[in-house]
This record gives C-alpha cells, sequence and structure tokens, in this order.
C-alpha cells in the first residue's frame, strides 16, 4: 500500500494546485440542516446552484485533515479559517469551471485519463507518487491498482478515486491554460503601435505654473463641487458589503488570590521535594512543565538562581523557591554538579505551576462586564460608560465578512457573524463575548452595503483632487489675459521655463513634474514645431512647445514585442486572470459569515 500512502503524502498539493478535485466525492444529495440562523443551509449560491452546508461541511472535514497532515496534527484558529475560507473558493470555483469547461467541450475520456497514468508522459503527480527515490516510474505498481481496485478497502478506494479526480481536473486546467495560450495574436500594426510607444520619443519646450503657487485655503470646495466630482468617479470607489464597531476588551488576568495560590502549591511540595527518590516521576506528576534533564550554566537558569545553584555552595538535595518566573511559580532541586572544567553546570529539577485566572476570577470579571452590558444599552450610554471608566474604545472601521482579524482580538468570528447579522443594527450594543482570556463588547457603529462607498465617506480621498481640478480653471482663466505671450504669463503668474526630453507615451513621469498622463498624451499626439493650449494637468498648468520628434527605426521583425505581450498574457493566465474574470460575471450569495 505504499502508492496509496505516497497518494495521501501528496495529496494537500493536489488539493492546493488544482484546487476542485475533492467535489465531486462529497457531493450528494442535497441534505437540510439545521443552523445558528435558522433553516438556513445554503453556504453560498452560485448562479442559482446551490452549495448546501452539508456538502460544504463534508469538504471541510475532508480538507482539515488534509491540513492537519501537512502540519503535524495542529491547526491555528487563523489555519482552522483558512481552510473554511479556501474549501467555500474552491466550491464556487468548481460550479464556475464546470460550465466554462461544458461551454468549451472539454473533456477528459476514459482513455485520456488512463494515458495520464500510463501514457508515455505521465501526469507531474503520478510521476511524484509512484516513482522511487532515482525518478523511475512503478508502471506496475499503477496497474496493478487499476486492476484490483476492487479488492482494496473502502478506505484505500476513496483515497485512490480522489487521486483520479484530482489527475483529471488537473488535466482539464492544463486543457483550458493551453487553450488560452493558444489564443494569442499579435497583429504587426498592433506591435508597430506598442513599438512605438515604447521608442519614439518627444522633445518640448514647457511653460509651467504649479498648483502649489495657490494656497490652499484661497480655494472653496462646495457641496456641489463634490457632488459633481462624485457622480462621475464613484465607479472608482467599489466596495464590499462592510461594517464598522467600536468594541472594548475586558481581560481575564490572574488576581492576586490566583498567585497566592500557585505559590502555597508548589511552597506545599517543598518537603516532599526534598524527600523524594524519583526527582523526575516527581516532576513529571506535580509540575505543568516538563523535567529538563539538560546541563544548565549561569546564563541558562534564571538570574535569581545563579547565586543559589553556583555561589553558595549548596549541594545536591538543595531545594530553592519558591520563586516567580515567566508566568509560574516554582521550586527547583539540585540534582547534579559538575564543577570540573572552565564554567560550571549543574542540572535541576524544577516543578513549576502555571498562574493562571481561575473559575473565580472569570466569573468575576464576566460579572463585571455583563454589569456594563446591561446598564449601558445605548451607543450614548456606551461611550460615557467608556470616558467615565476610563476603559480603552477601540476602533475597526472596515470588517468584511471574511475578516479574520480584528486588532487586539484572537479568533473573532463570531464577533463578525454579530455585526452582519441581518437582525443587528447601527447602534446596537452587544452581548458579552468569550474570547480566549478576555471578554468583549462591540457596537455596531456603521453599516455599508455592496456598491459605491457613499460620498461623506470617501470626500477626503478626492478633496485634494478637486483642489486641483479648481486650481487649474483658476489658473487657466488668469492665462487668458496673456493670450499666447507665455513668457508674460509666467513672469507674472510665478510660473517657470523648462525643457522636457525624450517623452514617450508608455513613459509615466514628465520631466521633473511627477506623473502627468495627460500632458504626455497630448506631447506625443503634437506635431514639431506645434504650441498647445493651455493644459490643466495633474500638478499645474502647462503651455507645451514641441521642439523635436524622433521616430524610431522600425524594426526587422517585432519578435521582442510579440514575446513581451505574450508572456505578459501567460502571466494572466497563470495568476488565474481568467478564472477572476468569469467570477466577476458569476452571480454569487455569499452566506458564509453565518456558518464559519
Amino acid at each position: 500500500m505504499a502508492a496509496i500512502g505516497n497518494i495521501r503524502k501528496h495529496y494537500g498539493l493536489l488539493v492546493a494546485i488544482v484546487g476542485i478535485a475533492l467535489l465531486a466525492f462529497v457531493l450528494g444529495d442535497l441534505l437540510n440542516s439545521t443552523t445558528r440562523r435558522g433553516t438556513a443551509t445554503e453556504v453560498a449560491v452560485v448562479n442559482g446552484e446551490k452549495i448546501t452546508y452539508q456538502d460544504y461541511s463534508n469538504l471541510v472535514n475532508v480538507n482539515l485533515e488534509n491540513a492537519k497532515m501537512q502540519t503535524g496534527g495542529t491547526l491555528s484558529a487563523n489555519d482552522n479559517y483558512a481552510v473554511h475560507a479556501n474549501t467555500l473558493e474552491q466550491m464556487i470555483r468548481d460550479i464556475i469551471m464546470k460550465e466554462e469547461y461544458k461551454d468549451l467541450g472539454l473533456v477528459v475520456s476514459a482513455e485520456e485519463l488512463r494515458d495520464q497514468f500510463l501514457g508515455e508522459k505521465p501526469n507531474q503527480y503520478v510521476l511524484q507518487s509512484f516513482s522511487d527515490a532515482n525518478g523511475n516510474l512503478n508502471r506496475e505498481l499503477i496497474t496493478t491498482y487499476i486492476r484490483d481496485f476492487q479488492t482494496l478497502n473502502p478506505e484505500m478506494q476513496a483515497a485512490w478515486l480522489n487521486f483520479e479526480r484530482a489527475i483529471k481536473e488537473d488535466r482539464l486546467n492544463t486543457k483550458y491554460e493551453n487553450l488560452l495560450r493558444k489564443g494569442f495574436y499579435l497583429p504587426n500594426k498592433l506591435a508597430a503601435r506598442y513599438y512605438s510607444d515604447k521608442n519614439d520619443k518627444t522633445s518640448a519646450e514647457v511653460y509651467a505654473i504649479r498648483y502649489n503657487t495657490i494656497a490652499d485655503s484661497t480655494v472653496v470646495i462646495t457641496d456641489a463641487d463634490n457632488k459633481a466630482y462624485y457622480e462621475a468617479n464613484k465607479q472608482k470607489y467599489q466596495t464590499d458589503e462592510t461594517r464598522s464597531i467600536d468594541y472594548v476588551i475586558f481581560d481575564v488576568k490572574p488576581s492576586q488570590a490566583d498567585i497566592e495560590f500557585s505559590k502555597k502549591y508548589v511552597s506545599e511540595l517543598i518537603e516532599d521535594f526534598k524527600t523524594t527518590h524519583n526527582d523526575i516521576n516527581f516532576v513529571k506528576a506535580n509540575s505543568d512543565l516538563a523535567y529538563d534533564s539538560t546541563w544548565k550554566t549561569r546564563k541558562d537558569v534564571p538570574v535569581e538562581l545563579e547565586k543559589v545553584i553556583f555561589d553558595d555552595n549548596n549541594g545536591i538535595g538543595f531545594v530553592y523557591g519558591p520563586y516567580e518566573n515567566e508566568g509560574y511559580y516554582n521550586i527547583a532541586k539540585i540534582i547534579d554538579i559538575d564543577s570540573i572544567g572552565e564554567e560550571p553546570k549543574a542540572r535541576i529539577a524544577v516543578v513549576a505551576h502555571e498562574i493562571t485566572a481561575s473559575t473565580n476570577t472569570y466569573q468575576n470579571v464576566f460579572a463585571e462586564v455583563n454589569r456594563f452590558v446591561t446598564e449601558n444599552t445605548t451607543a450614548e450610554e456606551f461611550n460615557a460608560a467608556i470616558e467615565e471608566q476610563g476603559l480603552n474604545k477601540r476602533t475597526f472601521p472596515t470588517l468584511r465578512k471574511s475578516s479574520s482579524n480584528i486588532t487586539g482580538l484572537s479568533n473573532p468570528r463570531q464577533i463578525v457573524r454579530w455585526a452582519f447579522d441581518d437582525n443587528t443594527k447601527v447602534g446596537d450594543i452587544s452581548t458579552v463575548f468569550d474570547l480566549d482570556d478576555m471578554y468583549v463588547v462591540a457596537l455596531l457603529t456603521k453599516e455599508v452595503e455592496e456598491g459605491y462607498l457613499p460620498s461623506e465617506d470617501i470626500a477626503e480621498r478626492y478633496n485634494y483632487i478637486i483642489k486641483k481640478e479648481k486650481k487649474g480653471n483658476m489658473l487657466a482663466e488668469q492665462a487668458k489675459a496673456y493670450g499666447t505671450d507665455y513668457q508674460k504669463m509666467i513672469d507674472n503668474m510665478k510660473g517657470e521655463k523648462t525643457t522636457v526630453e525624450n517623452v514617450t507615451f508608455e513613459g509615466r513621469g514628465f520631466g521633473n513634474f511627477g506623473v502627468e498622463d495627460k500632458v504626455i498624451g497630448t506631447v506625443v499626439s503634437m506635431k514639431e514645431g506645434e504650441t498647445s493650449e493651455p493644459i490643466i494637468g495633474g500638478n499645474g498648468l502647462y503651455v507645451v512647445k514641441v521642439t523635436k520628434q524622433e521616430k524610431a527605426a522600425a524594426p526587422a521583425d517585432y519578435a521582442s514585442i510579440e514575446r513581451e505581450k505574450r508572456s505578459q498574457f501567460n502571466n494572466q493566465i497563470l495568476n488565474q486572470g481568467a478564472y477572476s474574470a468569469l467570477k466577476d460575471n458569476v452571480k454569487i450569495e455569499d452566506n458564509s459569515v453565518l456558518f464559519y
């Protein structure tokens, strides 16, 4: 069964690369299940196709087990969330790509699938799973598994079927990407244009008046200005559904009674520790930390133990403590001393008891937090109580359904679910959230639905753009008084005259004026000797006179341009550009926040 072991070993890699290979195995009859939000059973709906909680849960369990194998059996809260989120994306991708493959007529026949295992060029994952250390493929072993499939136990059959599906999905994905790559075509006319945009150079005499010559305080932005800009540019400010919360953390820390309890615990063990004849078993039976048999030098022990062990001539069997170190109360016993050599060493046995908050402490802090919640039921009361009690109010302004991190909190998904619950409204205060070693109370301060960000939320972002536009219009209006006497214009309007050389259409910077796309576009489209009208740019008002144009000599061919554009196109494919475009055009109802 070594080959199936290899399949298991590489299964996580297959899931990560193929992404959607396991779905066929776990999809079964649509089942209803009851969730924490009543009778909802769809984690997501993709173009009308439902991803039920049962199907999703089945695949999550498979992926969690696989992830545990990859990490040695343990997953952090963030790892756990990542598996949940990636599983949903895996299922969404399967639905989208399954339809795409169908529309394109892409299939993998039984003969082709067999060829992926036993053909002249087997699939890369078959080679990984069934090759020896020298890279030799064991075709006989593959044939044995195919021939004797019915005799395998159910677990091995499932592993093999999953492996087959992964290979099939990888083959489909390869066909799809190859189809896209083969669709690349660059006409010579377009290649010539790309070449020209990159290599044709224009130089110009420039009369410029920078916007920073006008004080910001002299520019007044009206509501009408804001509205006009927002309506013209709101497509730049699209957003997912978000929530804003204020929250307060109540840390649960060991009380003085908890500290004294830990100290008392180790103190009561001192006499028994002195007389025991089996220090290792004594530590194992009574300590929160494992026994450490290594030799210690001065630098390896707490400062408090240096004198006791290395200076006071205490012998083997001496017990010191209790003393506090790194969150534990300890007692230490010298069990061996080595004074030979340049640096003395000792072995010590340490009984440690962690200083932790007791159940009573948790109950006391919870009572305090619960009193805070019950006595402050409005946003005004919430904020007033925080100020009165000197608490630290934190804000998280852009909470998303997919958020797995909130500053200062561990595993805060229950807060995310609360914030996006249909029954939670702006101004609502949460119940008490019980997180690791803390309680949290939150206030929902804002809701933003999917679509365009509200104008008031982004006004500060584009106010500087409006100011620059208004400054440009002001300068353009003033410049009219000088007609075409541009030298007089800049003399009287705090401007400057300079030369900008070797401007290309693909270039971004315009001399030392920064990014000026509009000015560059104007310059490269002009004829030599031609002078422009005043141009309202991004950083100033400009008048440009083209002094020189250098047309790049036409190359023998455009092979280098073709390679460059093909490489860019292929990188888009590798970076899932096609899938992202397909996903953008699919209606997805994501209810995952209700389930994880």
